[in-house]
């Protein structure tokens, strides 16, 4: 690997102070409320210093959503590790996310605004990485469903690619939906929300899982 020039490892670690300034302003005040005054104050940088590194205030919303993709892929990648067949890497895939969701509620209430930002004109190096990654995510569960096919531990009569982006979206939208409403939005004093909620992951990741003779 080439080593980087001194005015290289400046610029890095400039870009990452920014990008760790605008995660904060992004987190407190939301997407649309936040300015690129606020997070050159944050980051201890002039306004002109940050047009320096980013072309506008969407070019950096998705410097800090590739940063945030990259931790939910790393999360979810090394959960899989712990298992051989195809299933039970999906099932720690899916569980995984409901961990990272726990761990990183920051990032996973920054993630939130990434389908709805207006993009300015074309596409900017960062919004496609960030496509990227969540390209790379479908493909691993592809990749680990077809697996699964051929080991056995996952039905045959699934096609890989609809059951992939169905797992991805039930799973986002359904911590999406308990994010906004919390414990309270079944009205149920009797259901416990773990419980609730490992039962609803084992629900949808058991959907994969062939059907046994006789209990179909």
């Amino acid at each position: 690997m080439q080593k980087l020039s001194r005015r290289q490892r400046e610029r890095q670690t400039r870009e990452a102070e920014i990008i760790m300034a605008a995660e904060k302003i992004f987190y407190q005040k939301g997407y649309d409320d936040a300015s690129m005054d606020e997070i050159a104050k944050e980051a201890e940088f002039t306004k002109k210093t940050l047009y320096q590194y980013f072309i506008n205030k969407e070019d950096l919303y998705f410097a800090v959503a590739c940063k945030g993709y990259q931790t939910v892929f790393d999360y979810l990648l090394a959960a899989v590790q712990q298992e051989n067949n195809g299933f039970e890497q999906i099932r720690r895939f899916i569980f995984a996310y409901y961990q990272f969701y726990m761990d990183f509620p920051h990032t996973f209430r920054l993630l939130k605004f990434c389908p709805f930002i207006k993009k300015d004109g074309e596409e900017n190096a960062h919004c496609r990485k960030a496509e990227e990654i969540k390209a790379s995510m479908v493909q691993f569960l592809v990749e680990t469903i077809e697996k699964g096919k051929k080991d056995g531990s996952i039905r045959k009569d699934l096609g890989s690619k609809l059951s992939a982006y169905s797992m991805i979206y039930f799973t986002i939208g359904f911590f999406y939906r308990l994010s906004e409403f919390g414990p309270s939005f079944h009205n149920d004093p009797v259901l416990i929300q773990e419980e609730f909620i490992r039962f609803a992951l084992e629900l949808l990741s058991n959907t994969l899982a062939p059907v046994k003779a006789g209990t179909g």
